[in-house]
C-alpha cells in the first residue's frame, strides 16, 4: 500500500513515524523543509538561534526506511501528488500541508511573521539592535510573543494593536486580563480597536490614523487557508474560509482515498497542535483499517487544554471551565515541547 504524506508538521509527522513500522506500507513524505520543527517555540529563535537545534527533528532520524521528499508540494490530484521535478501516487493520500500566515501590508520591508525558526533566527541581529517592535495581533501567537519580547528585553519598547476589544478574545475574559495586566506591568502599551493598515520606513499607521514608530514589525493578525493547490477535485471539498470539508472520519468529502489533517480541517475548533496530534491518531488507525477492510473510526473533536505561555516562567492553563495561572503552566509548556520532541526522536 502506497502512503503519500503532504507536510511534516504535527499531524504528517506523527502519521509517517507512526506507519513508518508498518513494512506492508510503503509511505513518503513530502516537506519543503526536510525537518519537523515545534512551531509553538518559533518565537524563543529570535533571542538564541542555536534553540533552533532542541525543537527540530530531522525527518530521517526516525523515518529511516520511508522516502522523505525535500521539496514543495505543487499540485494535488485524486491520484496523485506533484512536486517540481516527480509525480507520487497513492493509494491512500494524508493532506497536512498546513495554512499561510500572510502579511497584509503592501510594503514588507522589516515585517516578519511567525512560521520559520530559519527566519526567525536570521533576525537575531535585528532584533538585538531594535530599541522597539511593534506587533499586530492579539491572539495566541501575538501575546506569546509579546510577553517574549517583555521578559527577555525589558528595556525594548514593545506596541501591541489589535483589531478586537480585548487581547486572546476567544478565550474567557479573566483570561484576556490576566494576559493583558502582565503585559502592561512589563512596559508593553497595547492598542484595541485598530488595526495596522500601511507601513513605511520606521512608520506603522493604523486605520485610526495613528503612527507608530518601531525598528520592527511582526505580523500576527491572521491566518489563511489556501487549498489552491487542489486540482480535478470537486468544488464542494472547500469550504467557508478555504478549509477542506471531512466526513467524520477526517476524509476529504466525497474522496475515500484522501484524509485531512492538521490546520486545512474544516471543523469549528481551535488550530493548534493538540487537534493535530488527535487528527494524525485518527488518520493512521483508518489508514489501517481501510487497508484491512474493516469499518473506520470517527473523529470526535473536544475541547483540548490549552497552554499560553508569558515568557519562560509563567502562563495560563485552560481546561474549560477552568483556568490556571503563574508558574506552573510555564512550567508545562515547557515539559509539553520537550515530549513533543522527543516523541519523534525515541
Amino acid at each position: 500500500m502506497k502512503v503519500v504524506i503532504v507536510g511534516g508538521g504535527f499531524c504528517g509527522s506523527l502519521v509517517a513515524k507512526r506507519l513508518h513500522s508498518h513494512h506492508d506500507i510503503e509511505s513518503t513524505l513530502i516537506d519543503s523543509k526536510p525537518y519537523f520543527e515545534y512551531y509553538p517555540s518559533l518565537a524563543k529563535m529570535l533571542f538564541k538561534p542555536s534553540y533552533l537545534e532542541k525543537i527540530t527533528v530531522p525527518f530521517t532520524s526516525f523515518l529511516d526506511e520511508s522516502q522523505v521528499v525535500t521539496a514543495p508540494m505543487v499540485s494535488v490530484t485524486p491520484e496523485c501528488v506533484l512536486t517540481a521535478d516527480a509525480t507520487f501516487p497513492y493509494d491512500a493520500l494524508v493532506l497536512s500541508p498546513g495554512i499561510q500566515y500572510p502579511i497584509f501590508l503592501k510594503s514588507k520591508k522589516s515585517v516578519a511573521t511567525i512560521r520559520s525558526g530559519a527566519e526567525l533566527a536570521a533576525l537575531h541581529d535585528s532584533v538585538a539592535k531594535a530599541k522597539s517592535v511593534v506587533i499586530i495581533g492579539g491572539g495566541l501567537i501575538g501575546t506569546e510573543l509579546a510577553a517574549e519580547f517583555a521578559t527577555r528585553m525589558p528595556e525594548l519598547k514593545v506596541t501591541m494593536v489589535h483589531v478586537m476589544p480585548r487581547l486572546l478574545e476567544r478565550n474567557s475574559l479573566s483570561v484576556s486580563r490576566y494576559a493583558l495586566r502582565f503585559l502592561e506591568d512589563r512596559g508593553v502599551s497595547v492598542i484595541f480597536g485598530e488595526k495596522v493598515v500601511s507601513h513605511h520606513g520606521q512608520t506603522f499607521t493604523t486605520d485610526a490614523g495613528r503612527e507608530i514608530s518601531a525598528d520592527l514589525g511582526f505580523w500576527c493578525a491572521g491566518i489563511k487557508a489556501d487549498p489552491s493547490f487542489l486540482e480535478g477535485f470537486s468544488e464542494e471539498v472547500v469550504g467557508e474560509h478555504g478549509y477542506l470539508v471531512v466526513d467524520e472520519h477526517l476524509r476529504l468529502k466525497g474522496y475515500p482515498k484522501v484524509f485531512v489533517g492538521g490546520d486545512l480541517v474544516g471543523i469549528s475548533e481551535e488550530k493548534n497542535a493538540a487537534h493535530a496530534n488527535t487528527h494524525a491518531g485518527v488518520i493512521i488507525e483508518n489508514i489501517r483499517r481501510m487497508q484491512q477492510k474493516k469499518s473506520l473510526v470517527s473523529y470526535r473533536s473536544r475541547h483540548e487544554p490549552v497552554d499560553i505561555s508569558l515568557g519562560s516562567w509563567d502562563g495560563i492553563i485552560i481546561v474549560p471551565p477552568f483556568v490556571l495561572v503563574g508558574f506552573i503552566p510555564g512550567i508545562v509548556k515547557q515539559a509539553v515541547e520537550k515530549i513533543a520532541v522527543a516523541r519523534l526522536r525515541l
